[in-house]
């Protein structure tokens, strides 16, 4: 049995779990299922136990949320040798794992802030992200990566590293349980889910409305999702005189989620930086096409004009144009609904993805 250490800032349990964490979950799950030995090393949080089995997987949980990856050197120099690989997943803050571990390792990249880190982040706090982000792509110039994008895999070249030792993996996606499961609604309804972070940039949308009302003065926008920037964007809405026409949801189940963007016209992506934007794809397969910011990652998940619609970032015009070419012309909008939905279904289905993951492995 080949035993796989993979080292993460949060497990799929942690109530700030995101894509990256959805990433690694669903790929090493299904490898524990063929019968490798998965261990997770995370962080722990308030109420969760030291160690559990999460769906196949071993997850050991210790330090906190801000020092972890200091606080686990001396367990990693400990117990590393038990198992046959350690993979690290490089997201923004590294582990520095090629100090002392000494087996195989392979790390994994989902995006790298960059600049865009001093919108989101206090300045001493974005200068050391910013650098960690720096000193990692010098020193790990030489290991072997998995990228969930072109767009990250370009990032990594940028840092020096070279690009035939970079393997490209996308996100997969439950085939099976996102689908349509209900007619769009009327008044025609905008979506967005996700964390409610600065740098998720949802703020462009809500400033946005007002344009868009001139031409859809019934239209609605429903945000599922929670996070630190929830009033921000509420005290927003409200001075903008939009308040009646944005709904924030909160927290939202998969199942609600899965109406949402079922019943919407169309789910809108305004994030300054992604990795992929496995949200955009969760929406092509309910039969919704994705208005996203022309950045890397998000130029990804979206193939412009074909799977759904970039806009060019920070442009209020030409998101007004285009959230007005998929609200009014309806053969354009299926056509593109066909397109993506086709794509997700064959390309990107997670057992497909793990597959891929387990061969590089070996």
């Amino acid at each position: 049995m080949k035993k796989i250490l993979l080292i993460n800032w949060r497990d799929i349990k942690n109530p700030e779990a995101g894509g990256a964490e959805l990433y690694f979950h669903e790929i090493f799950k299904r490898l524990a299922a063929k019968g490798y030995s998965v261990t997770v090393l995370a962080h722990a949080f308030g109420g969760a136990p030291s160690e559990e089995t999460v769906d196949g997987l071993t997850v050991i949980r210790r330090g906190g949320k801000f020092l972890f990856n200091y606080q686990i050197i001396p367990w990693l120099v400990t117990h590393h040798r038990s198992y046959d690989i350690v993979i690290e997943d490089l997201n923004k803050i590294p582990f520095f794992t090629l100090f002392y571990c000494r087996k195989p390792r392979l790390h994994l990249a989902m995006h790298f802030f960059g600049t865009e880190i001093f919108k989101e982040a206090v300045f001493p706090l974005a200068l050391y992200v910013f650098l960690m982000e720096r000193l990692a792509g010098f020193l790990y110039r030489r290991e072997k990566f998995v990228a969930i994008s072109e767009s990250t895999a370009g990032d990594l070249v940028r840092f020096g590293v070279p690009r035939d030792t970079i393997t490209i993996i996308e996100p997969g996606i439950d085939t099976t349980f996102f689908r349509p499961v209900c007619e769009k609604k009327r008044p025609a309804v905008i979506a967005h889910v996700g964390r409610l972070m600065k740098y998720k940039n949802v703020q462009f949308v809500i400033t946005c409305l007002p344009e868009l009302l001139k031409h859809a003065p019934d239209l609605m926008l429903h945000i599922g999702g929670s996070g630190d920037y929830r009033s921000a964007l509420e005290n927003l809405a409200a001075s903008l005189g939009v308040r009646e026409h944005v709904r924030f949801l909160g927290r939202i189940s998969e199942e609600e989620k899965r109406e949402l963007l079922s019943g919407a016209v169309m789910f809108v992506n305004p994030s300054a930086k992604e990795g992929w934007g496995i949200n955009n794809i969760e929406a092509n397969l309910c039969g919704t096409v994705s208005l996203s910011n022309n950045v890397h990652g998000l130029r990804d998940s979206v193939i412009d004009t074909v799977t759904g619609l970039l806009y060019q970032p920070d442009d209020r015009d030409d998101f007004v144009r285009k959230a007005l070419i998929l609200l009014t012309d309806d053969k354009a909008r299926s056509r593109m609904e066909q397109a993506a939905l086709k794509r997700a279904r064959e390309d990107l289905d997670w057992e497909t993805i793990a597959s891929r993951m387990e061969a590089v492995l070996n």
